[in-house]
């Protein structure tokens, strides 16, 4: 997509949102453009598989009191309008580009940012981010035709190993959702998060899944974050590497049952590709 089409562009303007309008990016559900004034324009591409736009401005809201970065503070937030089916969100750019170069000191500073994040129970109404054994297994059997024979193997085992873990009922907490580098904003040296994006996941969840796109700089760097996410705590870091282990393949499964059910988005083959070195990495 190079920008929003004629009948976006005068709805956008007729609300004081002038292009042209720049390119960014494409997630799974939406693509970010850039205005001339400096506002990004997120356009909704598919349905909503977790929050809608509007829900997204509200626990924006939320997670704002409880972390010391900077949050999005939204000027639009529509859901469904017949310019855009699957809404848009208008907010002012923040300062400050995603880290693409792991280091101790982004790991402790990933760390800090969770910790605060991890410690609250918004009192704002956010949507809850349930880890349900049955609706995995109906992932499993959606993702199944994609995996081999000892993938297939690998997730049986793993069903059972997440089922035992939930049955402890393990403590919640305000979570991002999708908490990877490319959703962080940092200091110009890349070592200090500065801001979050992307809350269309953002809910009372498990702050291991929090934890598991840490991965995605190096499992050293995730490593040194949980051992800095720690650090205080009575947690172990071994048992809890063990854990969010858990929680890469349910990210990684839950991807590829996306791209599945989503093909225009020609995501299926990099999404095999994660379940692949997440089951291999587990098992």
């Amino acid at each position: 997509m190079s920008g929003p089409n004629t009948r976006q562009a005068a709805w956008l303007e007729s609300r004081g949102v002038e292009g042209p309008f720049r390119f960014l990016d494409a997630g799974l559900r939406t693509d970010v453009l850039l205005s001339n004034a400096g506002f990004i324009v997120r356009i909704g591409k598919s349905p909503a598989d977790g929050n809608a736009f509007s829900t997204e401005k509200q626990v924006m809201d939320a997670v704002r009191r409880c972390v010391e970065v900077e949050i999005p503070r939204p000027t639009l937030a529509e859901d469904s309008l017949s310019a855009f089916p699957h809404g848009v969100m208008v907010y002012p750019r923040l300062a400050g580009a995603s880290p693409t170069l792991p280091s101790q000191a982004l790991a402790e500073s990933a760390a800090s940012v969770l910790r605060q994040l991890h410690a609250n129970y918004s009192d704002t109404v956010v949507p809850e981010r349930v880890v349900d054994r049955n609706a995995f297994a109906a992932v499993m059997r959606s993702t199944r035709p994609c995996l081999t024979r000892a993938q297939r193997r690998t997730t049986r085992r793993w069903l059972l190993d997440l089922g035992g873990f939930l049955a402890g009922k393990p403590s919640r907490s305000l979570v991002h959702g999708d908490f990877w580098h490319a959703n962080w904003l940092s200091t110009t040296d890349g070592r200090t998060i500065t801001g979050l994006l992307d809350f269309e996941r953002c809910g009372i969840g498990l702050p291991h899944e929090d934890l598991a796109p840490l991965r995605y700089l190096g499992e050293s760097f995730r490593i040194a974050a949980l051992d800095a996410y720690c650090e205080g705590t009575a947690r172990s870091l071994a048992s809890l590497l063990v854990e969010v282990r858990m929680f890469d393949v349910l990210r990684e499964l839950r991807g590829l049952d996306w791209a599945l059910r989503n093909p225009d988005a020609r995501e299926v083959d990099d999404a095999v590709s994660k379940v692949a070195e997440a089951l291999k990495d587990y098992g």
